[in-house]
């Protein structure tokens, strides 16, 4: 059986780097180019399967003074530029990938996506499983559509939502 390491990063191809690096900054506070650039020579065009004249910008992004892990990568294709998908602004889709990060502050983030008009898939609320109502989520799309998961959890904490197994119903006031 191979070894595998955990997620590295979540590779995005967007339609304007500028736009969607200064999102991920403002909403995701992804404030360090891990690398970035423009890609040429080599064969980035055959991994990424597209036709050989197309030009790659890159810029790959984390979280200052945090491991390079859970990166998120965003690459703007030209000459020519790839189809968007195509989905509905809001609701889910089979075979969608939705990124998932734990933030201590669903309000400010709220705030801060309407102000900027970007669409919200669904607005933070209470997650009611099995007999318990669990932390809050919300689920938004960045410019390009990507589905964002955010779960209401100080970062910090060592405990995690997955295993906390939240106040039962009946107690919730």
């Amino acid at each position: 059986m191979p070894a595998f390491s955990p997620m590295i990063r979540a590779a995005l191809m967007v339609s304007d780097l500028d736009r969607s690096r200064a999102f991920y900054k403002d909403i995701l506070d992804l404030d360090e180019a891990f690398v970035e650039g423009e890609v040429s020579g080599g064969n980035m065009w055959e991994v990424l399967a597209v036709p050989e004249t197309t030009a790659t910008r890159l810029c790959v992004l984390k979280r200052a003074g945090q491991p390079e892990y859970g990166m998120v990568g965003l690459f703007e294709l030209t000459n020519p530029q790839p189809d968007a998908v195509e989905r509905p602004s809001t609701g889910m889709n089979r075979g969608e990938l939705c990124m998932v990060f734990y933030c201590d502050d669903l309000e400010a983030v709220t705030a801060k996506l309407e102000a900027g008009g970007h669409t919200i898939v669904s607005p933070a609320m209470p997650l009611r499983l099995r007999g318990y109502i669990k932390q809050r989520e919300m689920i938004f799309r960045d410019p390009d559509g990507a589905l964002i998961n955010l779960i209401e959890w100080d970062p910090s904490r060592l405990d995690k939502p997955e295993t906390w197994t939240g106040v039962p119903q009946e107690n919730a006031g």
